[in-house]
């Protein structure tokens, strides 16, 4: 009987997602198309999940979503999994069909939509985030402009870093090597988004100085410092991730000594450069917002206190933990330990002031806030102490964790 359902739900819904897509070419037909993908035919198999689920919910001894064995032993009944199979459906159909109203709402091309039809029945949320990327994409690409004129150079080079992710994402799918428990490739995609945002933040940022300043001798120190040092330390992350060797603390040979230095050298230089825009902004930025001005300054300012000190500690000590357990359970995305104290956290809060104070100082004077720069200076202190806090709690060998358990 369950295989009868399962053929039988996927009998409604290929035809009907057939349907979905040529729907932008069949005329009049289109409005009965979306009735009938986005409503009569999820709310059928919902139906016949909601049977499916009273029916043999207690037949799945120890199932339920408590947990991931729970999960496990639920779907081994055929009812229940065939009732998920049914769920997947409906859900995934409704999405679809609602990606084709948005889509004509938004004025998409109804072939770029035919992707994300195939995707969403596919591989569910990756169709959805297909559409989303091509929703936001007349954005990116006025950003990408304003950056460009802006800062062009520094716009380039952020761009580059961005597609350089590509194949690194490639190369971290197909490639199993792992370097002290972690994947080879996923230090060469930090830095590759990490030194790309620094690059595009300090293109934003040079293009709200005057026009007196655009080319001059400052600037051209900033741009040419943030692409040679930001490129070095890439490409020798990337070389090393290639070699399934490490980068930072290898000092292995003399060759890999010197690289180890080099790269410290680097990485200072790199953040070191916001200083200079923020005296930039200090004395040639009287024509913006005060509130904007001056939460760009602090944040520059603690850019280089948080992310340089913290990296130079992380140095000094040998390493980014204190009291972690080796091989140890990590914050999901950041790879932060878990089991003892991280100066990576302190770092990651230092070198993004650089976007968080601006963006707080833009937000507080489009509120036109009473006491905007004292509001600021606030914010900036604020900001600070969390900086200081997450110091504390990497010497004192406690993960963040601990602080949101």
């Amino acid at each position: 009987m369950f295989d009868s359902l399962f053929s039988a739900g996927s009998t409604v819904a290929l035809p009907a997602w057939a349907a979905l897509g040529a729907a932008p070419w069949l005329g009049r037909a289109k409005p009965a198309i979306w009735a009938l993908t986005g409503i009569v035919i999820p709310v059928g198999l919902a139906l016949a999940y909601a049977w499916l689920m009273a029916t043999y919910w207690s037949s799945a001894e120890g199932g339920g979503y408590s947990s991931l064995s729970a999960v496990h032993a639920l779907f081994q009944h055929p009812g229940l999994l065939t009732a998920g199979w049914f769920h997947y459906l409906a859900f995934d159909l409704f999405v679809g069909t609602w990606i084709a109203r948005e889509g004509e709402r938004a004025g998409i091309a109804p072939v770029l939509l035919i992707p994300c039809f195939a995707l969403t029945f596919l591989f569910g949320p990756v169709g959805l985030l297909a559409f989303l990327a091509l929703r936001v994409a007349p954005a990116c690409a006025a950003l990408a402009r304003e950056l460009h004129r802006r800062q062009p150079r520094l716009a380039w080079f952020g761009g580059l870093l961005l597609v350089a992710m590509v194949p690194a994402l490639v190369a971290a799918t197909v490639d199993p090597r792992t370097l002290n428990g972690v994947g080879v490739w996923v230090k060469p995609l930090k830095f590759m988004a990490s030194v790309s945002l620094y690059a595009l933040t300090t293109a934003w940022l040079l293009g709200d100085l005057p026009r007196a300043q655009r080319g001059s001798r400052t600037e051209r120190t900033i741009v040419a410092v943030v692409i040679a040092t930001g490129l070095f330390e890439v490409a020798y992350i990337t070389l090393q991730g290639a070699l399934g060797q490490a980068s930072h603390f290898n000092e292995s040979t003399p060759f890999h000594a010197v690289m180890y230095v080099l790269m410290g050298v680097g990485a200072l230089s790199l953040n070191a450069m916001a200083l200079p825009l923020a005296w930039l902004f200090a004395r040639h930025g009287g024509t913006l917002a005060p509130a904007y001005r001056l939460a760009a300054v602090l944040g520059l300012v603690l850019t280089f206190v948080g992310g340089a000190g913290a990296g130079m500690a992380i140095s000094q000590h040998g390493g980014p933990t204190f009291g972690a357990i080796a091989g140890g359970a990590v914050l999901p995305l950041f790879g932060w330990s878990a089991t003892g104290g991280d100066l990576r956290v302190a770092h990651f809060l230092g070198i993004h002031a650089q976007q968080l104070l601006p963006l707080a100082g833009a937000l507080i004077g489009m509120l036109h806030l009473p006491f905007e720069r004292a509001t600021v200076w606030l914010a900036s202190g604020v900001y600070a102490v969390l900086i200081a806090l997450a110091f504390k709690l990497a010497y004192a060998g406690v993960p963040l964790f601990s602080m949101v358990a």
